[in-house]
């Protein structure tokens, strides 16, 4: 018999209420990069029509930095002894794990990005893009699938690893976006598809590994150029060692992706119920423009020890919150703690886009009890925290199972451009995810609605003694990313 719609969603929250509950050992880790070593490999090319495509996954999922991490990261300076190095990822990921994969249709064959070497491993010869595209789409020069790996990050974070999967992607397609601009491409994202057909194409065992989101790319300069015909007949290279299928470990984020593969169910009325409408002081805010979110990519750094004491000024955090709003209908709201910012009584608030303000709840401060050590280290000196909320259930009774992957998307979406703006202005950002918890509810005065924290940003100027390594010196076509001391 099948599970009523939403009801993957309920069982999932109510596993999840404790993201740290039941961390597991690292010595269950599966392998950080997929690999096929049978399918024929293909530089990317630094020049020419399709120099985009290097220039794209590079800063998606390229390895473009070095993480130095010494022995206690809670401390605001580097405590002596040994410290570890790590390659890291131009986006945000939780425990800087990446579980996310890309796979690649062009006229020429369906590929995997080897993000090691930087370069395509053909999985099978034809073009694929057709095939790949939503229904809503009729043409592509290229589609991106971005899948998520689950037991990659699932060993440590168990179930509550497919929300961070899920905002990961939804970070990935924010980037992705401001690199189409760059690279004077047309983009779109598509986070409804059909994910049992895309699973298929793509040949992925999706009890172990599955697709959360299309991209769709176009040139400005000329229209997609015809491949030949893929033959579908024909088996999918196979990756050296093969994803863990999570239905019995993660038996939760099994159940509710499963459910989200299915086609949405008829459309029904949208929910009513607006976020809480706080009564306590309000400020408006000043008109502004986003700051240009490109210019972040480069400097966008997660510091590992903390922030300076340094005021936010109200231009800057309205120049953030403007870059965060996601582009037409939004289905998460914004909360913001307000801890050292110019002209703002220090507090929690709603941001209220549509007015252009910002609205107290009647709370000063949070109940960091639930908070870990580097959380509560770095929100002493953190100038602001913004915390995107949504209402899981609410979007399930109208959307499905599949709508906890797209408020989640939606999420780290809005969570990643505005990290982007605060690079852009000089400024760092980290999530705290642990922070997402009842205490936080509650001072934003969501406890009692259907109404819940997804994420929680902390923005400020970052401490000095963060490391700056890059990775590779800079090359044709790359512009080289400042190292962040975590992600």
């Amino acid at each position: 018999m099948r599970t009523p719609e939403g009801e993957a969603t309920r069982r999932f929250l109510a596993a999840v209420r404790d993201p740290l509950a039941a961390l597991a050992d690292s010595s269950s880790a599966p392998p950080r990069y997929k690999h096929y070593p049978d399918a024929e490999r293909t530089r990317l090319p630094q020049a020419g029509r399709n120099a985009w495509k290097g220039e794209l996954l590079y800063h998606l999922l390229g390895l473009t930095r070095l993480d130095w991490q010494y022995r206690d990261n809670t401390m605001p300076t580097a405590v002596p002894g040994t410290g570890v190095v790590r390659v890291a990822r131009p986006v945000p990921s939780g425990g800087a794990l990446y579980p996310i994969e890309a796979y690649l249709a062009d006229d020429t064959a369906l590929h995997h990005y080897d993000a090691v070497h930087h370069t395509l491993e053909s999985l099978r010869d034809g073009d694929h893009r057709k095939p790949l595209l939503p229904a809503t789409e009729a043409e592509a020069e290229a589609v991106l699938v971005l899948t998520a790996v689950f037991w990659r990050n699932g060993f440590k974070y168990r179930d509550f690893s497919y929300r961070l999967q899920c905002q990961e992607v939804g970070a990935l397609c924010a980037q992705a976006l401001v690199l189409a601009k760059r690279l004077h491409l047309s983009a779109s994202v598509h986070l409804e598809f059909d994910g049992e057909r895309t699973d298929a194409l793509v040949g992925l065992d999706h009890e172990a590994e599955s697709a959360l989101a299309v991209l769709v790319f176009r040139s400005t300069a000329a229209r997609p150029v015809p491949g030949t015909p893929p033959d579908l007949g024909r088996p999918v290279a196979r990756p050296a060692q093969a994803p863990t299928p999570v239905t019995r470990l993660l038996p939760h984020l099994a159940a509710l992706h499963a459910a989200g593969r299915r086609p949405r169910p008829a459309p029904r009325p949208p929910a009513q119920e607006n976020p809480p409408t706080p009564t306590g002081r309000v400020l408006r805010l000043p008109r502004v423009n986003p700051p240009d979110l490109d210019q972040g990519i480069a400097h966008r750094a997660s510091p590992l020890h903390g922030y300076q004491a340094h005021p936010l000024t109200l231009e800057d955090l309205a120049r953030i919150l403007t870059a965060a709003l996601p582009d037409g209908p939004a289905m998460t709201g914004m909360g913001l703690f307000a801890r050292n910012i110019t002209g703002v009584t220090p507090g929690l608030y709603h941001y209220d886009p549509d007015r252009n303000l910002i609205t107290g709840t009647g709370r000063d401060d949070l109940d960091t009890g639930l908070f870990t050590a580097p959380t509560v280290h770095a929100l002493r000196d953190a100038a602001a925290v913004l915390i995107p909320i949504g209402a899981p259930l609410l979007h399930a009774a109208t959307c499905g199972d599949t709508g906890y992957r797209l408020l989640q998307a939606e999420t780290g979406m809005r969570v990643h451009r505005a990290s982007l703006a605060a690079a852009a202005l000089g400024l760092a950002a980290r999530i705290h995810s642990e922070a997402t918890n009842a205490a936080t509810d509650t001072a934003l005065g969501l406890a009692g609605t259907p109404w819940q924290s997804l994420s929680f940003l902390l923005i400020g100027r970052p401490h000095p003694s963060g490391s700056a390594l890059r990775c590779r010196p800079e090359r044709k076509g790359h512009r080289p990313d400042r190292a962040s001391p975590n992600q």
